[in-house]
């Protein structure tokens, strides 16, 4: 009984092609008329490949049933060397359906898969006795192990194409994870931005209406007074909450306007026109200096430690914006109430058109966790508490649209953190539409990442 492998597997052409010249070059060799390599199928056997001559009655693909007694099946039940001279004087072999071709000597010797289940057999057949000599006999061998070598790359090809196939189909999993994880990771993050958007708006917005309903029920009273008659006490009463409703809602209203604005900086693109040359160290310099109240109010020291000479040809209203973005940062959330802290501006050009600008404090840190999030939209530790989440996705957009720079942070728990700016000496030109008025400073607004 032949135990052949259980799955089929297809040959590359390449090994056929190459097979082909090991059969022509052997049946020459060996002076035989067909030099084959059979192959088992499920209840047939096949010539795969057969040598080219005309002597030679078998073709590839030709293929015969199993259990009718040729050689090669023998070869293959057997799993061993079949050597038949001379078959018509051999009564075992006298029947042999080879015979009826006139093949009447054989040699063959069986072929394994690397499991050692059954192949097939490559052997070599004439049409007159025929008695093999041992370096024939050997060279058979020789063969047959070098196709055996050809069925463990064929093996090993099969092996990786089904890994390749399998990662294929993993990546088609996790990209489809990936997709579902940012989806429910985009809900949520919509999720958040609505809470917070909402309370901070909520929240000036509910002040203003109670202000306006309380003038109105004040009004109401007043007229319902006039028709019995004012006191002077009681106007002077109607006029001062009016005052007190008017200023409450002017500061609500202003605040909502406020974050309005703000959201709309971000979504918007500012037009730029502000280009020049400038000393990077002096923009530093007088970005320390607006902020001199903020520092002095916050406890901590703020110390610029850029040389003259780094000359820029960009846009310093901008690039001024982003250093008062990172050095407000640091000093609202950067350090624990009572603790009085450092932050620290310095700047190194590479001499090769860039400049690195740091701005690091010596704080408690921002967690791993938050570290890839600092920049993304609405984003905050304190969204909701007066942190909108948007003044580091304007210090993003600015640094890589406007300035046409780089900005990453390093961070670690109680090791302080560190934004690095990395920017062209001379940024690419900015197009506007030139009808768009010259953008004014806009009011510092923290990011509210508080690191702990």
């Amino acid at each position: 009984m032949i135990h052949q492998a259980s799955e089929i597997p297809e040959i590359p052409e390449s090994f056929l092609a190459r097979w082909q010249n090991t059969t022509d070059v052997m049946a020459g060799i060996f002076d035989v008329p067909a030099g084959l390599i059979m192959r088992v199928l499920p209840g047939e056997i096949e010539v795969l490949v057969s040598s080219r001559g005309e002597e030679n009655p078998y073709e590839a693909e030709d293929k015969a049933k199993l259990d009718t007694g040729l050689y090669c099946e023998t070869v293959m039940s057997t799993r061993r060397m079949l050597h038949v001279p001379y078959a018509l004087e051999d009564p075992e072999w006298a029947q042999n359906p080879d015979v009826a071709m006139n093949m009447v000597s054989y040699l063959g010797v069986p072929l394994f898969w690397p499991d050692q289940q059954v192949f097939g057999a490559i052997c070599v057949l004439d049409n007159k006795r025929h008695v093999y000599q041992d370096k024939y006999v050997e060279l058979l061998r020789e063969i047959k192990k070098s196709i055996e070598r050809d069925f463990v790359v064929i093996t090993q090809q099969r092996q990786l194409t089904a890994s390749n196939r399998e990662l294929q189909q993993a990546l088609v999993r996790l990209t489809a994870l990936q997709n579902e994880l940012l989806r429910s990771e985009k809900l949520a993050a919509l999720g958040a931005v609505v809470a917070g958007i909402s309370h901070e708006l909520n929240t000036p917005i509910g002040n203003s209406l109670l202000a306006a309903s309380t003038l109105q029920d004040h009004a109401v009273d007043f007229l319902t007074n006039m028709e019995h008659g004012l006191t002077r006490c009681r106007m002077q009463q109607f006029v001062r909450t009016v005052e007190q409703g008017a200023a409450i809602l002017m500061r609500g209203l202003e605040r909502a306007a406020k974050l309005l604005n703000t959201f709309k900086q971000v979504v918007e693109d500012q037009p730029v026109r502000d280009r020049s040359h400038f000393d990077l160290g002096e923009i530093m310099r007088v970005v320390v200096a607006q902020l001199s109240h903020a520092i002095q109010g916050s406890g901590h020291s703020v110390h610029c430690a850029i040389e003259p000479g780094i000359v820029m040809d960009s846009y310093p209203q901008q690039l001024a914006l982003v250093a008062t973005q990172l050095v407000s940062n640091a000093l609202q959330h950067a350090f624990r109430p009572g603790a009085v802290g450092t932050v620290r501006i310095s700047a190194q050009s590479d001499g090769r058109g860039k400049v690195t600008l740091t701005v690091r404090d010596d704080g408690v840190g921002i967690p791993e966790s938050d570290l890839g999030r600092v920049f993304d939209p609405f984003f905050s530790t304190q969204l909701g508490q007066g942190g909108s989440g948007l003044g580091l996705l304007i210090v993003y957009k600015l640094v890589t649209a406007t300035l046409h720079g780089s900005v990453e942070v390093s961070s670690g728990s109680g090791q302080g953190t560190c934004f690095t700016v990395v920017l062209p000496l001379s940024a690419p030109k900015v197009l506007n539409n030139s009808e768009c008025p010259l953008p004014q400073p806009t009011a510092v607004l923290c990011d509210r990442v508080r690191p702990s």
